[in-house]
């Protein structure tokens, strides 16, 4: 693991300090969930908006947000992108199977 350093605001450190109590973790756990979190959420909204420029396809959007197929489905579906596939018809082709 690569060490990291940074200056953070007083009034966030104290939210990390809360945060520390409510998950039972020591501070160098809860910053190492919450920037898994965020890396998670940026690499959907990546992949989202890529998705939704049409400028890539579903299955490279997933492999982007790093989910299935299915779940990148879903993610598009709500957020209204049209991707040409619906979940009703994912559904119906997985029941063919």
């Amino acid at each position: 693991m690569k060490t990291v350093t940074t200056r953070i605001p007083e009034d966030d450190e104290e939210a990390l300090s809360a945060l520390e109590e409510e998950l039972t973790a020591d501070r160098s756990e809860v910053l190492r969930r919450l920037i898994r979190q965020g890396l998670t959420d940026w690499r959907q909204e990546k992949a989202l908006e890529q998705l939704r420029e049409h400028t890539i396809t579903l299955r490279r959007a997933a492999e982007i947000a790093d989910v299935t197929y299915v779940e990148m489905l879903s993610l598009a579906a709500e957020e209204g992108i049209d991707t040409g596939y619906t979940t009703d018809e994912l559904e119906r082709d997985l029941g063919r199977i």
